[in-house]
């Protein structure tokens, strides 16, 4: 699933290089060997648990949808299973089992800009940091990755867990920026998807929105007309002298007596 650790620029040991290939993610985490040497691990650069470090945080911030679930004794052949099943569904699927302690600390620090360095190391001790998903992580844990937020997707990872019973079973997880249990999983799944969504809101403005507003213009613009026509009589009725003002005889000059 993951390419092994290399190192490069001319034999120097340089940042590990975490190259996701499966389901299409490629995603280089190497740096030039100046960045490399100027980064401050809490473990030395080169060594796995950065590496872990590096590849859950490339996971987590590229994924839209990460489930949690808890396994029990899946063995290789169970695993591949699982696996061709889940990119049936999709091919942005990726399952992957967890190394529960560094993936703890990772959420902890993942408000960090670099999870993996000392700085982190000391901010999520000195603050005492935990993590809501953090219950998720008891016992054998492994993760599945749908890239997108399509409810469809969660709906298709449902009924292959479902099919594995004991084995494999949902807890929760992330789902956008949200952190939900298998309740609130098991509504998500249900939803429309976002093109269909989209879909469906083009429809209402077009059949009902979009007369409204047709509707709305031509009665403005009715009574627009309406208003500058009552106006306008207005003003020819003040120009004319009402039947009262008219001079009557007794108003008409007199000539004056020589």
């Amino acid at each position: 699933m993951l390419r092994s650790l290399t190192t490069l620029v001319s034999g120097r040991a340089a940042f590990p290089v975490a190259s996701c290939v499966t389901c299409g993610y490629a995603r280089s985490l190497s740096t030039s060997t100046r960045e490399s040497e100027s980064r401050s691990t809490y473990k030395p650069v080169e060594s796995r648990k950065t590496y872990l470090m590096d590849v859950y945080k490339y996971f987590w911030e590229t994924n839209q949808i990460v489930l949690f679930a808890h396994h029990n004794n899946l063995l290789a052949t169970d695993n591949e299973k699982i696996r061709k099943e889940l990119h049936g569904i999709s091919k942005d699927i990726q399952f992957r089992k967890l190394k529960s302690s560094i993936f703890r600390h990772y959420l902890r620090a993942s408000e960090h800009e670099d999870p993996a360095s000392k700085a982190a190391y000391r901010q999520v001790k000195r603050r005492k940091i935990k993590h809501p998903l953090e219950p998720l992580l008891k016992g054998p844990t492994a993760i599945i990755m749908i890239k997108d937020l399509d409810p469809s997707a969660v709906k298709g990872v449902w009924k292959v867990l479902k099919r594995e019973r004991e084995k494999l079973f949902l807890l929760g997880g992330k789902v956008g920026d949200q952190y939900v249990d298998i309740d609130q999983l098991g509504d998500f799944k249900e939803l429309p998807s976002l093109p269909d969504l989209r879909a469906q809101l083009v429809g209402l403005l077009t059949m009902s929105s979009g007369a409204g507003i047709v509707k709305a213009l031509e009665g403005a613009s009715s009574n627009l007309a309406l208003t500058l026509e009552s106006r306008r009589k207005d003003m020819e009725k003040g120009d004319k002298p009402a039947e009262n003002d008219k001079p009557t005889e007794n108003d008409k000059p007199t000539g004056h007596s020589q």
